[in-house]
């Protein structure tokens, strides 16, 4: 059986990127592309025998031009070099970028189909909210448009980007260890989210070999409500950790607060690391330590994957490895006081 050439295959040969072979091959009007790259692209498509997709070609004439970008909370700052990232991409291709919000509480499914309307968009990039489990993802999912999952994935669908979660949770442990802790704890992200679960696995690796501490490991969630909860029931331990790494970066700020209410010093007391950067962390008191994800080149990954893929590429799953996370050391993370 002689297997079908595909694009990638042409873009491979021709050395350029899925996108640019496409635009080429299909004469995009909008294109940037040079007579000598477009003739390559052409050759390596004659060489390989490719044969577009005309089923594809016909759905990206009918496109309404625009996809969405549906978050848990729109107003979450978290999201805003995501959706930086996608509307840069998408400007280039001339796409419009929708913004929506699916709510946990609704886990139907006909909740996404209901967002995205029949025919407002021609694909979308979803962040699953914290309270979907694999199941009620799967079946959000069932929508006539293609989907490509945020630092989320579901087993035998591909069509995803996921941030280095375990480098981010190893750059925030070694920093609380250069800076002298051994006591070290942990508040998980959401129990449902696999990012979540990459994350608290990490945390588990790097403390292998240290003693015994299963309650400075708290599950907690991706808000500040929960990091304050998971926060409260750590400070209540008889013996506490002299430093925690914090999943997310609204659950830090819960737990800084806990701390405030509890008459905890941060630092001097206790250190704390947040995993994801936004504005509000320069503004709590102290200003939070985090370790920066590569949000806008996440977003721009993501949504070229999904407008090559309406050109006809087929989806993948990336792990965005670069450019790697970066810790941001601000003021509530200093060496341990007592240990």
């Amino acid at each position: 059986m002689v297997e079908m050439v595909r694009l990638k295959d042409v873009a491979a040969r021709a050395g350029v990127s899925v996108s640019v072979a496409s635009r080429a091959l299909t004469d995009d009007a909008h294109a940037r592309i040079s007579a000598d790259t477009r003739a390559r692209i052409v050759a390596a498509a004659t060489e390989l025998g490719y044969q577009p997709d005309h089923r594809a070609r016909a759905l990206r004439l009918s496109r309404s031009g625009a996809i969405a970008l549906v978050v848990p909370e729109v107003n979450n700052a978290i999201f805003g070099g995501l959706h930086s990232g996608i509307q840069e991409a998408c400007q280039q291709r001339h796409t419009a970028v929708l913004l929506g919000q699916l709510n946990a509480s609704d886990r139907s499914a006909q909740a996404l189909s209901r967002l995205i309307g029949n025919g407002r968009v021609d694909g979308v990039i979803l962040q699953r909210a914290e309270d979907y489990d694999d199941a009620s993802l799967q079946a959000a999912l069932d929508i006539p448009v293609p989907t490509v999952l945020f630092n989320s994935r579901l087993s035998g669908r591909p069509g995803s980007v996921v941030l280095d979660d375990p480098a981010a949770v190893r750059i925030a442990v070694e920093h609380l260890r250069e800076l002298g802790h051994t006591g070290i704890g942990f508040i998980a992200g959401a129990a449902h989210h696999d990012a979540a679960a990459r994350r608290l696995e990490a945390f588990t690796e790097l403390m292998a070999g240290e003693p015994s501490h299963p309650e400075w490991t708290q599950s907690g969630g991706w808000e500040a409500p929960a990091g304050h909860l998971a926060m409260s029931r750590i400070l209540g331990l008889d013996e506490r950790p002299t430093a925690i790494v914090v999943a997310s970066l609204n659950a830090a700020v819960g737990a800084l607060h806990a701390c405030a209410a509890a008459g905890v010093r941060v630092p001097d007391d206790l250190s704390i690391v947040s995993i994801h950067d936004a504005w509000i962390a320069s503004y709590t008191a102290p200003e939070l330590t985090t370790v920066r994800m590569p949000m806008v080149e996440a977003g721009e990954r993501a949504a070229t994957m999904l407008l090559d893929h309406l050109d006809g590429a087929e989806l993948e799953d990336v792990v965005l490895h670069e450019p790697k996370p970066e810790l941001l050391a601000r003021g509530s993370s200093a060496a341990p006081t007592h240990r």
